[in-house]
């Protein structure tokens, strides 16, 4: 849930620093930044272990993160944040627990299924009336993209994490082949905004705090719980983002969207208890 809060400073920070940026670009270079951070994170915290990732599991995961950040943050241009984090951050369960089922048969259990219900139906309600650039078919199929390689990200390091691999390293592992994998995108957009106040301080904030702390609390999140918890659990980030857009952005909420993240809160608290 740490971790979801950590994500969801994202759409706050581009965009109040991101205008006009690529988002492939802010994407391939958070991704390049966040792996240096977790490796040197894992350089200093992981406990020494023989256990190394499995190459289809790396590849798996690396290319499913890497799918992730580049679908997510094209939805968000296309069709804003409330409507990206929804589509993406509330799918990722669905397809996590389906994905969970066909690669290890991991079966989700029955306090899965409600809390999964319980959140989605708040962060439909929370965003109900909160965006202003209406419906995008494209932005929405991104999204869903975005969600479907979360999933496989969440159920193949959950395994690798079972065969006994130290959670940083993983993460470290993990997010250095997904930055190799899209770093030719860095440049899409030229460097020039890398140098300038909002874009670096962009790129620091998304590329340590979102993804090399985000992704470290996740990733000792999911050695302890089923991927499909964990995906829900992770939910906290579009309640996190609405929130900031509240307080930072000075956006306003409906009625509706309040009761939606009172039904996201309870959804995450019967998880964490029941679950």
């Amino acid at each position: 849930m740490a971790a979801g809060i950590c994500f969801g400073t994202t759409g706050t920070s581009q965009t109040l620093l991101g205008k006009g940026i690529s988002p492939l670009a802010v994407a391939s270079t958070r991704l390049f930044i966040g792996a240096l951070t977790l490796l040197l994170i894992s350089r200093f915290t992981a406990k020494a272990s023989k256990t190394r990732i499995g190459k289809s599991d790396l590849w798996i995961s690396g290319l499913g993160i890497a799918i992730y950040q580049l679908s997510f943050f094209s939805s968000v241009r296309l069709t804003g944040v409330p409507i990206a984090t929804i589509t993406a951050l509330g799918s990722a369960p669905i397809f996590t627990g389906v994905v969970a089922y066909l690669m290890v048969k991991e079966k989700p259990k029955r306090v899965w299924f409600i809390a999964t219900v319980i959140t989605t139906v708040g962060i439909v309600l929370l965003n109900l009336n909160h965006s202003d650039k209406g419906f995008n078919l494209g932005g929405v199929f991104l999204a869903l993209v975005a969600g479907l390689g979360f999933a496989f990200f969440n159920v193949t390091s959950r395994r690798a994490l079972n065969s006994g691999v130290e959670p940083v390293r993983l993460a470290a592992s993990v997010f250095s082949l997904a930055a190799l994998a899209v770093f030719p995108f860095c440049f899409v957009a030229g460097t020039h905004w890398i140098f300038t106040v909002k874009g670096a301080s962009l790129i620091l904030w998304l590329g340590i705090f979102t993804t090399g702390l985000g992704y470290t609390l996740y990733a000792y999140g999911l050695k302890r719980v089923h991927s499909s918890t964990a995906s829900t659990l992770v939910l906290a980030e579009p309640a996190t983002a609405t929130l900031l857009a509240v307080i930072v952005l000075g956006n306003t909420l409906a009625l509706t969207s309040w009761v939606g993240i009172a039904i996201v809160i309870a959804g995450l608290l019967y998880l964490a208890m029941r679950g």
